[in-house]
């Protein structure tokens, strides 16, 4: 009885979301604007996939505890879903399963959470987003040494050695700034990180370039663990979890007639010494605050040859922008330096194209 009021629930907050969903886009259409929202493949190893229903949440805080603002139809024969969502910012997953609800899929069920969370959805526009569905696997035992342990597998089921496992506090920025513990899986792709007292979201990415922040290219491999978040309490607790990494498919990038989703924006930073020559390998970080301290917002890949860099922030707004060698701690014999085309060295990043230019940051040894 319990269970079922419990269902219940949900079903009418569900519904309650629906509602107002509906009511948004009928309004939007009755002012003559267009529908908009996403589109896309969902496929399980290069396969298309029928019957898998595609969730939208407007708040990611609680994962998949949470309640989705709005669901698709199933997919059809050839895998395609539509969803229907006024503009704005989702994270979206995929799902085929008969549990009573998101937070309680079971073994086998197939899932994809969308690497390129959160996604931009614009006015007038409907964006392709494609799924690579995993299997949900079974956790294995905790090792009662550390606080979280665990393995990565890639799509086949097989270890994925060189694995980062990621381990953030908050969704809100996307898992794209520095995690507050970070792991790499051995050759069985095993991992420990010894964790305290606390609630974590752990993802996982295999970047074919090595590399352990920046953006992910076709290609690179992702994974969010299904039960996230994890809580460990005071004094103890300790988890074993599984997470199944997909590799990105450029097959579901593309849908005939229809957009890429926007996956944050992406501002083009060149970082040069004092003489102006490009610098390779720093990477830019975006900090929210003026201050700078603490661990960014977001951080680029490392430079190129030619000392460019794609830094990606997930919204609009004022950033803070400085480069550097290393990552953590205070500046120390390395390459460091902010940006200095305004006072409090800020940037302000919008949609309308002004992003694109690039930002050029000077750097020197400390």
């Amino acid at each position: 009885m319990i269970r079922g009021r419990a269902r219940s629930v949900t079903t009418v907050a569900m519904e309650t979301a629906a509602l107002v969903l509906l009511c948004l886009l009928h309004a939007s259409q009755a002012a003559g604007g267009d529908v908009t929202g996403v589109r896309g493949r969902v496929a399980l190893k290069g396969e298309v996939v029928p019957g898998v229903e595609v969730f939208a949440y407007g708040n990611f805080d609680a994962g998949l505890n949470g309640v989705p603002v709005a669901n698709s139809s199933r997919t059809n024969a050839e895998g395609i879903y539509e969803l229907p969502l006024p503009a704005g910012s989702y994270h979206l997953v995929a799902v085929k399963s008969d549990a009573p609800g998101l937070a309680g899929l079971r073994e086998g069920d197939l899932f994809c959470f969308y690497g390129g969370n959160p996604v931009r959805v614009e006015p007038g526009r409907v964006a392709n987003v494609g799924f690579n569905l995993v299997r949900v696997g079974k956790d294995p035992p905790p090792d009662p040494a550390y606080g979280v342990s665990g393995a990565v597998f890639d799509e086949d089921g097989k270890p994925l050695a060189g694995a980062v496992v990621y381990f953030y506090k908050s969704p809100s920025d996307g898992f794209k700034g520095i995690p507050g513990f970070f792991a790499r899986t051995g050759s069985d792709g095993t991992f420990r990180v010894r964790l305290r007292k606390g609630t974590f979201f752990a993802v996982a990415r295999k970047r074919e370039s090595g590399d352990l922040f920046g953006p992910t290219q076709i290609g690179d491999r992702f994974a969010y663990y299904v039960r996230n978040p994890i809580t460990l309490t005071e004094g103890g607790g300790t988890r074993g979890i599984r997470l199944d990494a997909v590799r990105r498919l450029s097959m579901l990038e593309k849908f005939e007639g229809f957009p890429a989703a926007e996956q944050g924006i992406a501002v083009r930073v060149r970082v040069v010494d004092g003489a102006g020559k490009p610098v390779a390998g720093l990477r830019a970080l975006a900090y929210k605050g003026s201050g700078m301290t603490g661990h960014p917002a977001f951080v680029s890949g490392k430079t190129g040859a030619d000392g460019i860099a794609e830094l990606t922030v997930t919204e609009e707004g004022v950033y803070h922008l400085l480069a550097r060698e290393n990552l953590g701690g205070p500046a120390d014999r390395e390459l460091y330096g902010k940006y200095a085309g305004t006072p409090d060295h800020s940037v302000k990043v919008a949609r309308d194209g002004s992003a694109a230019r690039v930002v050029e940051i000077t750097v020197e040894r400390k």
